[in-house]
């Protein structure tokens, strides 16, 4: 489930393990622009343990939930993290550290529904907020990564010109990364998965076990399905 309550089917080509599901959402109203990260509960930790290293610095409730602070040694950054049942919502800050009463405001206008399928966040009405975009990201073992724009971004990903042909009766782009173009490694590229009802942006895996064959046809297979009934 999207931070928007949309339904997500991904259709995978075979069964390798999918090692986590994060989805992003970005709110904006008149000058308010803030971007959020959801993940499974242990999110945070995980965070500030393996990907930013940051230490604990203040714990409060909001609504009657967990809500904790980390920042980085210098000082740079500031995560912030909501914590219900199933999953976490998590921004960031950079520069000085925002005070505790600005974030019991910044939360505490949020409208958030937790289930075991994911968390739907949305600004309260009076607050003028709404959604920008959102995504669903997907990392699967020896695979990739596969990021799956809202049903609104979807058009932006898909190039102008036709693709080839997939399996699943979709189509299928490759797209160098920045300062890539003429590369020959299939790992300077990515892929971009789209069918009649969503879109993929793809980026391959190294060293895996997987030849680059082998990883390609496993981005033949994907399927992309939003609210499909």
């Amino acid at each position: 489930m999207a931070p928007s309550g949309d339904r997500l089917a991904l259709r995978l080509a075979d069964d390798a393990r999918v090692q986590a599901v994060t989805t992003n959402v970005r709110f904006v109203g008149g000058a308010y622009s803030r971007a959020f990260q959801i993940g499974s509960r242990g999110y945070h930790d995980f965070v500030c343990k393996h990907m930013i290293k940051a230490a604990p610095t203040d714990r409060f409730v909001v609504k009657g939930r967990e809500t904790a602070v980390a920042a980085t040694a210098d000082g740079s950054m500031t995560i912030v993290t909501l914590k219900e049942r199933y999953h976490e919502l998590m921004t960031f800050f950079t520069g000085p550290p925002p005070s505790r009463k600005k974030l019991i405001g910044l939360f505490g206008t949020l409208e958030i529904q937790d289930h075991p399928r994911g968390m739907r966040v949305r600004p309260e009405r009076f607050t003028q907020g709404d959604t920008a975009t959102e995504q669903v990201a997907v990392m699967v073992a020896d695979r990739g990564t596969i990021v799956v724009p809202g049903q609104k971004q979807a058009r932006n990903l898909v190039p102008k010109h036709r693709g080839k042909s997939t399996r699943r009766g979709g189509e299928m782009w490759r797209v160098p990364l920045p300062g890539r173009a003429g590369s020959t490694s299939e790992h300077d590229y990515l892929y971009v998965v789209a069918g009649a009802k969503g879109a993929a942006e793809v980026r391959i895996a190294q060293g895996g076990g997987l030849d680059t064959g082998a990883l390609l046809d496993w981005v033949d297979g994907i399927d992309v399905a939003w609210n499909e009934t």
